[in-house]
């Protein structure tokens, strides 16, 4: 069979990735691939589910030549910019085509995005469905916290290639002289108990 790759990005209309949110692809026919033609009545025949990753990508490999709609679910917290439909036609084997869906500058650096916190963290059930709400975000340390009933804050760090990881859960009694020297920035002195 004649296969192509789709690429499907999230992006700000500045460029800057939207990381981690849920893209779909539906493949549909009868279409006519030359006149990159998608009648409104044609049938779906083929879905793929995936999500982009940090740099706000999704590849699609081993796609049929074929007439296509992709779309997403935005995450919480993000602003889709409102297009109608997508299409993109993988026309010939071997191509690859890109197709884009857009976020609303400005928006966080990929690494402070709300759904990064949520990926990394590996969070429970009841936070993924909760709005994530980013009090600080800094390179390499960030104050996070869900909306729901009770302490959902936490202080999360993580290494230059590496990902989040819970440093502290409030409530906690951690001094900020063991986080200072654990390389907690002075913007977050005040979420640690001064001993």
């Amino acid at each position: 069979m004649n296969t192509g790759t789709v690429v499907l990005q999230t992006v700000t209309p500045r460029g800057t990735a939207i990381p981690y949110v849920p893209v779909n692809i539906r493949r549909y026919e009868p279409c006519d691939v030359s006149k990159r033609d998608l009648p409104e009545g044609a049938s779906e025949v083929g879905n793929w589910d995936g999500v982009t990753d940090l740099t706000g990508q999704a590849v699609f490999e081993g796609m049929p030549v074929g007439c296509y709609r992709f779309g997403m679910v935005a995450p919480k917290g993000t602003d889709p910019v409102p297009e109608g439909m997508h299409t993109l036609f993988v026309e010939s084997a071997g191509q690859t085509v890109s197709g884009r869906l857009r976020f609303q500058d400005p928006a966080p650096v990929p690494t402070c995005a709300a759904q990064t916190f949520v990926h990394d963290l590996n969070i429970e059930q009841r936070l993924r469905s909760a709005t994530t709400q980013v009090r600080v975000c800094e390179e390499l340390w960030a104050v996070v916290s869900w909306d729901v009933p009770g302490d959902s804050q936490r202080v999360v760090s993580r290494t230059s290639v590496g990902p989040w990881r819970d440093y502290v859960r409030f409530p906690h009694d951690t001094c900020w002289s063991k986080a200072k020297s654990d390389g907690a920035p002075d913007t977050l002195k005040k979420y640690f108990t001064a001993c």
